[in-house]
Order: C-alpha cells, then structure tokens, then sequence
C-alpha cells in the first residue's frame, strides 16, 4: 500500500474559471477534495466508494465518484496524468485491502468449518471470537474492495452473510455441537463399560460429552451423579486425551471424596480428587512454604463455641468493653420489633406469645419496649413494680381496676409506655387504644399522681434513653447505676448462652463468605432494627478479632482460612492452576466463599463441569447458597445446562408423590424426572400413631412381612440427632441431613409432627443472621428448605418410604402429601386437635383438670378454651368465621367474642361483691384484657 500522497490537481486553464475545487488528493486509503482555501469538500474512504470513473479529454480529464450512499459527485478539468496515477493507486490499494478482508474471510469460514467437523465441541466462547472476526470481515466487503473479490470470495461472503446475527451463528453451533455429542455417545458408552463395568443412559453420556467452558448437570435423586462424574473423569483421559493431572475434582466432604476416588481406575489415580478445604490447605502451603495448623475450633464445634463464651466473658470484665454487652444483653436481646411492624393485633399478639421476655429483675413483661424500659430503671438503681393496681379504685361495672404498666417505689411515680407515633395515634389495627390513652391520662389528671409517658417511636428512632433519662430528672428521680458486678449478676447464664450461639454460628457463615465488617455494617444500617444489628456488630467485631490473636498465636488456620487464603493465592497468580478442567460433585450446596475459588479459576483456559440437583439443596444453615446455582452464568460465564431425568432408585409410588411435592414450590426447577421402572414399587405409606416408636415398630414388623429379601435394608430418617429414641431396638438411625447420599430398601421417617420441634421445624433464626445468610433465592416459599430436606427424606427408599406421623397433630408436610395424593397408603386414623388461634404453631389439647383446652406451647402461649358451660362437654371455641360457640356437634352454644380485645371470649363469672358478670377469657393470660359487662343469658 503507497504511503505516499497521490493527487490530481486542475489544469491552470480550468482553475481560471470558478470551480470550487482544486486538488483531488488520495492519501492514508482515504480520499478529499479540497478548494482553493484548503477546505475540505468531501472526504472518505475506499469502502465506502461504489465505483470510480474517469473520462480524459484532450486537455482534461473528467473524474466521477459514486459513493454507495448518495448523488454521484463529477470534477472536471483534473490533469490527465494526474487522474490515470490516481485511479490506479486507488486500485491497487483496493486490490491489495481485498485480499487483506478475502483472507479474512477465509479464515473464519476455515474456522467454522474446523468447529464443524465434530473433531471438538464449539464452546460459546470461541464461536463468539469467530463470529467476531466474521463480522469484521463482512462489514469490509463493501464498495471498491467487493469489486475486486473473486468470484470465490464473493460465494464465501454470500454463504457467511447468514451468519452475521448472533441468534444464526448460536443456532448453528447448536446444530453443531448436538451432532458433536451424538457422535460422541459410542465413545462414552465404550469408557464407561471399561471403567464403571456399567451401561450409560443417553442422559448420561450427553451430559459427559457437552464440554461447554461451563456445564452445568441437574441431576434429580438416584439419576447418577456420581456416575456421571467418574464417567466425565474417563471420557477426559480416554477419548479427549486429557493429562489425568490436569483434571481437578472438589468434593464437599470427604466421604463424597473418598466414594469418587474409590471408583477411579489405576489409570486415573492421578486425577487430582479433594475436598474444597484439603485443596485449599494445599494451595496455602505451597504459597507460604509451610504446612498450615488446622485449628481444634475447626474441627470441633464445641471448643469454638467454648473459646467464644471466653472472649465473651473476658468482654464483661473489661471497664471499656463490658458496656457493649450488658447493653446489648438488656436492650437488643430479642429482635426489636413495634406495634406498628405488624399488619393485625393478632400478628402482633403471636409474635410475642412464643418470646419469654423476662427483665433483669425477674418479671415478665408483655413487649419488648417495656422490657427495655424495665432494664433501663433496674441498670440506674430504680425499683420498680410492672402493673401494679392503681392506688386509687376505678372499677365499674364496665371496666376492672386500672393497672399502669410502671411504678417506681421510692417517688411513687407512674410510667405508661404508650404504642404511639410521633403524630400521637396508635397503630391503625389498634381499635379503641387512643380512648384508653385519653383515659388513663385523665384518671391520672384526676387523682393528682405523677404520671411520665413513654412512647413507641422514640424506640424505633433509637431516642428512647435520653428521652426516660430527661422526664426522670425532671420529676426528681435520681439515676444511680449499679455497680458492674451488680448488673452482670443480673445478667442470666442462658442469656450469654445464647448470645455465644448466636455469635459462632454468625461467625461460621462471615468467614464462609469472606465478609468485611464494613460490609455487614453497611447491611446493618440499611434494617429496620438498625440499633440492635449495629450493638451486635459491634460485639461480633471484637469477638472476631479475639479469634483471629488467637489462631495467629497458635500459628493456626480454620477451614475458611484455607479456602479463601487460596482463591486470593490463585486470584493474584501467585499460585499458578495447571487444570484443564475443574469438577465438583453435589454443586447446589456452593457456598460464596467456595464460588469465589471457582471464579478464581475462570482466568485460566478452564472448563467446569458441575454436577448437582437445587431439590436437594438442604445446607443454607452452613452458608450454601441455592441461588449461586440459578444464578451461575452471573458467576462463571455461559452456561450449557443438561438434566438427567431417570431415576434408578425407586419406582412411580415414590417418585409422582415426592416430585409433586418438590415443584409445589415454583421457585424450584420445574423439570422432568421418570423411574426405570425395575424397582419393586411399595410406595409411600402414611403411619398415624400417638407414639412414634410404636410407629416405626409396625412399620419394621410389615417390611419384613412384604420384602422381597429376608433382611431388607432399613433406616430410620429423623430430622433432630436425639429422635433416635424412637428408634427402640432397630441399631441403624440417621439425620436427614447426614443421610443426603445414602440409600436403603426401606426408609423410616419420624419427627412428623406438627410442632415447634417437628418436620418441618418452625424454630425462627434471630432475624440477625439476615445479615450474613445467603439471599432467600429459591427459600422464600414457606418452609423452602425444610421442603426440600423432606423430598430429601422421601428419596432414600428403594422400595419404600414410611412416614411416621402424630394422629393428633400431623405434620403439615404428610397432610399436603395426603391431599395431592388421594390414594396415598394409610395405616392408623388421624384424631387432629383443633389449631390453637392464638399461636401459629400449636394445637389445642385438654389440660389436667380437663377444664378447658391449652396450647400445646404452654406456657409460651397462654391460650386457654373454657368448658362449655351449658353442656359441660365441649370447649368454647372462636371459629373461622370469627364467630364463638361450644364446639360440641350436639350443643354449639353460640358465645360473644370479646368486642374490646377480640381475641377472647365473653365467659360467666361470680363475684361476691359484684354477683354475676361476664368477662373476657384473655383476662388470665398475656394480653390481660380488662373487658367487662353485666350477665346476658342467651337461649339455646
């Protein structure tokens, strides 16, 4: 290509006249037109010419350009040499950038075809890069340097002018890679039958085949994941041709590590087979040239939480620490949540029921505000009496003795902590509450007492000390803290108890996550309880610095450290990765921190071939993250997905019941999974016993009777380590969550019932841990992972799965799989108790004097039915349609529902001084309603 300038300029006769132009000037591929005063005309480049034409004259010549877009543009008067040396340096640069682009073009049609010749699998990536180039070679074949293509070239660009769009060009590497894998299948089959001494399904060797820079498997319960996984391994070294020690496979533990190892052949024994935390281990020692501790709170769960209770204690006997936990301790124990977070009084009411809030002194309070309130007054030296009578008489007819909430003792003061916003009213479901603050304000007014008023919103703006301390003062109360070792005498063992669980379990999920303090600070800001997550965090901060002077004294590490020391290591290339290829087994229980090792792969030339099933996704507790698996094109690029759809394990009974189960929830995967129909099909039965021993009893006593062996494999399946007791005599019992992976002939599931304590459990987490638990994802479908630890459960049987049940109080998951299932196997009737409406979580039974029905949660729900006063029988119970009767078919005496607090029932009642009344049933427990009114006989 010239470098130099090529021009043609006007004859002296033609620049007498008044053209405008004056040289026409090639330079750079680019060609101007310029005037007399050097002003640019027309500048552009060879693509964009459509043709160039000269007519020479005697004296002149004539030039025509024609642009692809636009009106042809005609110079005349150029000098004919000029023109001739101009048009042929346009040629040869046109001639020489078309062989340029022809090549182009070439190559990315030789590239394609070498993608196409099923010799390797098209990865998005490197048809992405062609596609790229082909463009660019596309976008050139224009104007002067498509003429000058030959006719060859010119059936290249028409062929490849298809493929400029990037849905075209995916489709055809979708084209490409499904003949790719369906050659391939032979292959695979061959590895397998050498290596596993078994048969692939084509699921299976498709799955093996795919080599996408990332492959993601969903492989449902009994599918073969496993398989799957060694197979992989096989078809790599065997048909791929892949250095065994350049394939990498991280197991999450080490009996997943072992079970893989142990089914490699003596070929692959280099095959580089670890645990996350064994590799990460690895890595740090070749980094800092030594062999790192493990630390015993790494492996024993029990001396960490000891180790935190210290640190805990040695903050309470520091003058410049202790502080931060009494505080805490005393006012942000329990999540602070107010009236107004609530949508009904009743919701309001329940979350509370099932919290013992108990003050430093000793009394029971009603809501978290008083407890605070209470604290505060006991931390300054103020005795104080909760809900004392008022010292002057305000029964009548309609309303018992008035109660205020506070009375301090040595100024005879009163303190009525008021659920009111900073605009005086009460929350908007509160009826009549404003009337009762108008009236407790005025019997106050009335008898002259002192009365100082608290309120709701100067605890959710965090103002609430300052505000008690200041009205205190201006009565004359007189604020005396007591000595330290005083209030930590206060503080209750379960209280530091509790705290220390809290902080190990917080810490075990900030150091899977390799979360900063700044990090969780600025989470912490962002909640609605900001005062108490930043009083925790502040604690959290140094109990985390404390361990960590600890494992650097003792030259330690934990199991975090290893893995998130090496993916820095890696990540900043100071440890080099030799793999080809990076697999893990069992990858819906990813947590972040072992994501972030994977990331720090995906530098390198990598493929990832990743197995896993989100149904079984039942470790969020430990910091797995269901959503990482969703959401893994986010993280390591494209993804190719396969599913593996036949189960080998069980039969129809098991698997329509259970799938119908798991995809209730439409935050799970909704996919296909079909039996091999082989197994012997005994299903799932439903066992309904009040005793769950007896349970599992008859269900050993009928395997036995209708397996097909003389010992069939039995295992008892329970969702808490200490069910065990049910299991009796049989040896073999398991948690769920220790069962994922196993399989038996028969499964026997206990713990079903429908309990705090039962399957699903309906403990709630301290809504703290919100800060560092992965995101809900697939978890925010009620009881997403206790559902998913169920379906677990139900698919460990071969042949059949028994649910052990409560008859009384079934657990809500068997009463789901009842009703999607008409013909579900039933052994035993269920007799259910009617649902406490007070307490979401309890069930109404008969208590020992068997006159009325209590919450099975006594004494954290004080709910109580009356006996029914007319046929003495039944129980007076409010219905679903808000009405009250005895629930006794033969009687169903109606009854008033209390019209002051609602949730009790207007009940007869004799007083000596008074005769006959009626009063609200609430009365006795934590609501206290005061409702009163004359005797109404009703007829039946």
């Amino acid at each position: 290509m010239p470098s130099q300038v090529v021009f043609a300029e006007m004859t002296l006769l033609h620049r007498l006249l008044p053209y405008r132009t004056q040289w026409v000037i090639f330079s750079q591929e680019s060609l101007r037109i310029e005037t007399r005063r050097m002003t640019i005309l027309a500048a552009t480049g060879i693509e964009s010419l459509q043709d160039l034409a000269a007519q020479h004259g005697w004296f002149a010549s004539t030039l025509t350009i024609q642009p692809i877009v636009g009106k042809p543009l005609r110079i005349k008067g150029l000098k004919r040499k000029q023109t001739s040396r101009l048009l042929n340096a346009i040629a040869a640069v046109a001639t020489e950038s078309a062989a340029t682009v022809a090549a182009e073009l070439v190559a990315a049609d030789e590239a394609l075809c070498r993608l196409s010749n099923l010799k390797c699998y098209a990865r998005r990536g490197a048809m992405l890069t062609v596609h790229k180039k082909l463009v660019s070679a596309i976008d050139k074949c224009c104007g002067l340097i498509d003429q000058h293509l030959s006719a060859t070239e010119c059936d290249v660009q028409r062929r490849l002018e298809d493929l400029r769009s990037v849905e075209n060009i995916e489709a055809l590497r979708y084209d490409i890679n499904q003949r790719f894998v369906y050659a391939r299948r032979p292959h695979v089959e061959t590895v397998a039958s050498a290596v596993l001494s078994t048969r692939v399904t084509d699921e299976q060797a498709d799955a093996v085949a795919t080599d996408e820079k990332v492959t993601l498997v969903l492989a449902g319960a009994g599918t073969g994941k496993t398989t799957v996984v060694v197979t992989k391994i096989a078809h790599l070294v065997h048909n791929e041709g892949v250095d065994p020690k350049q394939i990498l496979v991280l197991a999450f533990n080490k009996k997943a590590q072992a079970e893989i190892r142990d089914r490699l052949t003596k070929e692959l024994s280099a095959v580089d087979v670890a645990t996350f935390h064994a590799f990460g281990r690895r890595v740090v020692a070749d980094c800092e040239q030594t062999q790192p501790n493990l630390s015993k709170m790494a492996t024993d769960e029990k001396a960490k939480r000891e180790a935190i209770e210290e640190y805990l204690k040695e903050l309470t006997k520091s003058e410049t620490t202790y502080h931060l936990v009494t505080s805490y301790l005393n006012y942000h124990f329990e999540s602070c949540q107010s009236p107004f977070d609530f949508e009904t009084d009743a919701d309001y009411e329940n979350h509370w029921r099932n919290i013992e809030l108990r003050t430093l002194s000793g009394v029971q309070v009603k809501s978290i505000q008083e407890l605070q309130l209470a604290n505060y007054l006991t931390e300054h030296g103020i005795e104080f009496e909760y809900e004392p009578q008022y010292e002057h008489s305000t029964a009548t007819r309609d309303y018992r003795q008035y109660y205020p909430d506070f009375f301090l003792l040595d100024s005879g003061i009163y303190i009525e902590h008021f659920a009111l916003n900073e605009d005086g009213n009460p929350p908007p479901h509160w009826e009549s509450y404003a009337e009762g603050v108008a009236w407790k304000r005025k019997t106050h007014e009335r008898y002259g007492t002192t009365l100082i008023e608290t309120y709701s919103w100067e605890h959710t703006r965090d103002t609430w000390r300052e505000s008690l301390r200041e009205k205190l003062e201006a009565t004359g109360v007189v604020l005396t803290p007591i000595p330290r070792h005083k209030l930590l005498a206060l503080l209750s063992e379960k209280k530091i108890s509790r705290l220390t669980d809290l902080l190990a379990t917080f810490h075990n999920h900030v150091k899977t996550a390799n979360t900063e303090l700044d990090v969780l600070r600025a989470r912490a800001r962002l909640r609605r309880d900001a005062p108490r997550s930043l009083a925790f965090i502040d604690i959290f901060a140094l109990i985390q610095h404390r361990y960590e002077e600890c494992l650097a004294a003792a030259d330690e590490r934990d199991f975090h450290d290893f893995i998130n020391r090496a993916t820095r290591y890696i990540g900043d290339r100071k440890w080099k990765p030799q793999y080809r290829y990076v697999l893990v087994d069992e990858f819906q229980d990813i947590s972040a921190g072992r994501m972030a090792l994977l990331r720090a792969f995906n530098e390198t030339d990598v493929g990832y071939f990743l197995v896993g099933d989100d149904w079984q996704s039942i470790y969020r507790f430990t910091g797995s993250d269901v959503s990482l698996m969703s959401g893994l094109g986010d993280q390591l690029g494209h993804v190719q997905q396969r599913t593996l759809t036949l189960t080998f394990r069980y039969n129809d009974g098991i698997l329509e019941p259970s799938t119908k189960f798991i995809k209730a929830n439409p935050q799970q995967t909704q996919r296909l999974l079909r039996s091999n129909g082989t197994a012997r099909d005994d299903g799932i039965t439903v066992v309904a016993v009040e005793e769950a021993a007896k349970g599992v009893r008859e269900a050993v006593r009928e395997i036995n009777r209708i397996a097909d062996t003389e010992e069939p494999e039995m295992i008892v399946l329970g969702r808490y380590t200490d069910s065990r007791h049910a299991v009796d005599s049989f040896v073999k019992f398991n948690t769920v969550h220790s069962a994922k992976g196993t399989e038996a002939d028969y499964v026997i599931v206990v713990d079903l019932v429908d309990r705090q304590r039962g399957f699903p459990s309906q403990f709630a987490d301290d809504t703290l841990l919100e800060l560092v638990l992965p995101p809900q994802g697939g978890n925010t479908h009620v009881f997403a992972e206790e559902r998913r630890l169920f379906y677990v459960a139900l698919t460990r049987a071969r042949c059949g799965t028994y649910l052990i049940t409560d008859r009384k109080f079934p657990s809500k998951f068997v009463v789901e799989l009842l009703e999607q299932n008409a013909g579900l196997r039933q052994i035993g009737e269920f007799d259910p108790t009617p649902p406490c409406p007070k307490c979401p979580t309890g069930h109404l039974v008969i208590s020992s004097t068997k006159k009325t029905l209590r919450c099975i949660n006594h004494p954290r729900c004080s709910h109580q039915a009356q006996r029914c006063t007319i046929c003495s029988e039944g129980y007076v119970m409010i219905t679903t349609s808000g009405k009250a009767a005895c629930n006794n078919f033969a009687c169903k005496q109606p009854y008033d529902v209390c019209p002051s607090c609602g949730e009790g029932v207007m009940y007869p009642r004799h007083s000596k001084k008074t005769g006959d009344f009626e009063a609200c049933t609430e009365f006795r427990t934590k609501l206290k309603c005061e409702f009163t009114r004359n005797i109404q006989r009703k007829p039946r």
